[in-house]
């Protein structure tokens, strides 16, 4: 996480949820800056001009992992993974330290009936060391199985699972 500066690694504990989710619902960085301005003046409090920058610079990481998730799912199951359908969040770890050993982070929504028959939805993470699958759909069914698993385990029935995004932590 070198590339954040302190200000920057406040912010993505504070702000990220309400940064990932203006970035899902289309608002801009503009939009973003002033939403988080308008929730920190409805709690009495301001936000600096440094924190302000640091939102805006993780609106760029969130927006490039929305744009590779969303090449990523708009690819059809027999091609390969490109890189511009894997993203780099905040939060992952240095450089050097992805490259001596790759690590992947699948998010999948993860549909299911609990034990008492309520269908819920999550987002769940299937994780990948080394190397990834050669296609979009051997990632998929990939994905499936591990959803497979976590719902044996929890005694869920499984209804779907469907990959969103794969980040490079």
């Amino acid at each position: 996480m070198a590339r954040l500066n302190d200000t920057a690694r406040a912010a993505l504990g504070y702000w990220w949820n309400l940064i990932t989710d203006a970035v899902s619902a289309g608002f801009t960085v503009t939009d973003t800056v002033q939403l988080a301005n308008q929730v920190a003046s409805d709690f009495g409090q301001s936000i600096s001009f440094q924190e302000n920058t640091a939102i805006s610079q993780l609106y760029g990481f969130a927006r490039r992992m929305e744009n590779a998730g969303n090449t990523f799912q708009a690819t059809a199951p027999t091609l390969g993974i490109t890189a511009d359908m894997i993203a780099t969040p905040p939060y992952a770890r240095d450089l050097q330290e992805q490259a001596s050993y790759p690590l992947y982070h699948v998010k999948f929504e993860y549909t299911y009936l609990d034990s008492a028959g309520v269908q819920q939805t999550g987002i769940r993470t299937s994780v990948f060391s080394d190397v990834l699958p050669d296609t979009v759909g051997a990632l998929t069914a990939d994905v499936l199985d591990d959803a497979e698993a976590m719902a044996s385990k929890y005694g869920h029935t499984l209804l779907s699972a469907t990959p969103l995004q794969i980040l490079a932590v």
